[in-house]
């Protein structure tokens, strides 16, 4: 694999997004056990956490997209080539498949109790949805670097 070698701006942008994301994920876990401790449970204990730490890494992915602290310097952003576009569109219809398949033998399709694998679609969903218009946007703006 590549080494990837930054500049110095772009090291100290990974830096300081990573402790940002570092302590909303602690203030987050902080959260979720003073609402566990008044007895406030939004999702069941595995879930909860994986959920949090999906909310920090979409954060520290989405300030690193922004912060062009993605690619280094060295790196030239290619166009998408044929082998690219089909290896996404084949990941693609086997997640499709995938969840039809799961779907038509009802295990994916939570009980009235148990709402813990839509929850966590949804998050997942959103934290791609979020990942998407943070790239749209750092496209539209013309690749400007913040400030």
């Amino acid at each position: 694999m590549k080494k990837i070698e930054f500049d110095e701006l772009q090291q100290s942008r990974r830096y300081k997004y990573g402790y940002q994301s570092f302590i909303l994920l602690s203030f987050l876990i902080l959260i979720d056990t003073i609402l566990y401790s008044f007895g406030f449970i939004w999702v069941k204990h595995p879930t909860n956490t994986f959920i949090i730490l999906l909310v920090g890494s979409t954060y520290f992915i989405s300030r690193c997209i922004l912060g062009d602290a993605v690619v280094g310097p060295k790196e030239i952003p290619r166009q998408m080539t044929a082998k690219t576009a089909a290896v996404v569109l084949l990941t693609m219809v086997v997640a499709i498949l995938i969840v039809g398949y799961l779907i038509s033998h009802r295990s994916i399709i939570p009980s009235s109790t148990d709402n813990d694998g839509s929850v966590m679609g949804v998050v997942a969903l959103g934290m791609w949805v979020v990942l998407g218009i943070v790239y749209l946007i750092k496209r539209i703006r013309g690749g400007k670097v913040e400030q």
